[in-house]
């Protein structure tokens, strides 16, 4: 499980330990979190390659076991605030062989038993919802059903349950040469090319 840059969204802002929380149930949609913030839907899903290249939000609960599949969810509020903070916990069925850099990372805090990470942090609304892809599968994550509950300004909105159908294994990468054409195209496996994202805080 590797943290990466969220595709086109403002980096989150740091933010002090908070009370966790986890949900066996999605809370009722809408939501009235404050006068000023009322929560009409989240939704969670995948980001998949569009036609103009751009990444394309797709909505499900299925997650292709496919090492660099990033996944996260879409808030849609209602509100006058420029930004809004949120709260995530993603529980794995099993601990993943590697939590990459999320390991290292002073604001990212790993359960005892390796199977679950808290994060929070504040980020900008962009045309009336607030999302989030920071986390993509990475080699070694395990087949399962997964968990994500999602807290905005410290209320809970939605409880996600996402399933991954295999064990995620390394991606190849095709490597073009000037040898033979019958000898042109190898495979490389072990390479791969990642941004990690600073700025998510967590809480206990």
């Amino acid at each position: 499980m590797l943290p990466v840059a969220a595709c086109g969204q403002n980096p989150s802002l740091p933010h002090h330990a908070d009370a966790g929380f986890h949900r066996t149930s999605a809370p009722r949609l809408p939501l009235r979190v404050a006068a000023d913030l009322v929560v009409r839907r989240a939704q969670f899903g995948i980001l998949k390659p569009g036609a103009d290249g751009d990444d394309q939000f797709v909505a499900g609960q299925d997650v292709p076991a496919e090492d660099g599949q990033a996944f996260g969810w879409v808030v849609e509020v209602d509100t006058t605030r420029e930004s809004l903070h949120w709260q995530e916990h993603l529980k794995l069925p099993r601990p993943p062989a590697d939590w990459g850099d999320a390991a290292t990372d002073p604001d990212i805090l790993i359960a005892a038993d390796g199977r679950s990470v808290v994060a929070q942090g504040d980020d900008m609304i962009e045309d009336g919802e607030l999302s989030r892809f920071y986390w993509t599968l990475a080699a070694g994550d395990p087949a399962g059903d997964y968990e994500m509950d999602v807290a905005i300004e410290g209320r809970p909105v939605a409880h996600f349950t996402f399933h991954v159908p295999a064990t995620v294994t390394e991606k190849a990468i095709l490597v073009r040469n000037h040898a033979p054409a019958a000898r042109r195209a190898g495979r490389v496996a072990g390479l791969r090319i990642r941004s990690d994202r600073a700025g998510a805080s967590v809480w206990r």
